[in-house]
C-alpha cells in the first residue's frame, strides 16, 4: 500500500481512507477488471468487421489476458495469498464461457470449426492456464500473461502440425 500511495502521489493514510485494506483494493480492482472484460468481450462478439475465428481467438486471449496483472505469477500470488479475491476470479474464469460457446456452435453449424467436445476444450484451457500459473511462480522469467495466453490459444486452435498431416515430405 505504501508503494501504491507513493506512485499515486498521496500518503498511505490518504490511500487507506479510500481503501481500508489491501483486500478492499483488490476487490475493487478485480470487479473493475471483470466488468472491463465483459464489455470488451461484448464488443468483440458484436464487431461486424471480425470474422468468426478472429472473434473466437480474441475472446479466448481476452480472458483473462486483460486483467491488470502483467505476469502469470501475480494470478498465482492472488490465489495463494488472497483466497477470497481469488474465488471471485476463479468463478469468473469457470463461468464466463457463454459467448465463446456461442461462437463455437456457430462455427460448427457453418462448418468453419469441426465438431468437438466443448467441455473438454474449456477444461484444457482452464487447466492449461492454472498449470502455467503454477510454473510462473517458480520461474519468474516467463512470458507476459498476454503472450502466454496468445501462445496457448494458438496451440489450442491451430494445433502443432504443419499443413496436411498425411502428406509425406
Amino acid at each position: 500500500m505504501g508503494d501504491l500511495a507513493k506512485q499515486l502521489g498521496m500518503s498511505t493514510k490518504t490511500l487507506y481512507s479510500y481503501y481500508p485494506s489491501k483486500e478492499e483494493l483488490l476487490n475493487e480492482m478485480i470487479d473493475l477488471a471483470i466488468h472491463e472484460l465483459k464489455l470488451k468481450e461484448n464488443e468483440i462478439l458484436h464487431d461486424a468487421t471480425l470474422h468468426l475465428v478472429e472473434k473466437l481467438q480474441k475472446c479466448l486471449v481476452l480472458i483473462p489476458a486483460d486483467f491488470t496483472f502483467a505476469q502469470l505469477q501475480y494470478l498465482e500470488e492472488l490465489q495463494r495469498y488472497y483466497p477470497k479475491q481469488w474465488e471471485t476470479v476463479d468463478k469468473f474464469i469457470h463461468e464466463q464461457w457463454s459467448g465463446i460457446v456461442t461462437l463455437i456452435d456457430e462455427g460448427i453449424v457453418t462448418n468453419k470449426i469441426r465438431t468437438f467436445h466443448k467441455e473438454i476444450f474449456i477444461e484444457v484451457y482452464i487447466g492449461g492456464l492454472y498449470r502455467l500459473m503454477e510454473r510462473a511462480s517458480q520461474n519468474r522469467d516467463m512470458m507476459s500473461l498476454q503472450d502466454t495466453m496468445q501462445e496457448m490459444v494458438d496451440i489450442l486452435m491451430l494445433g502443432i502440425l504443419k499443413g496436411n498431416v498425411n502428406e509425406e515430405n
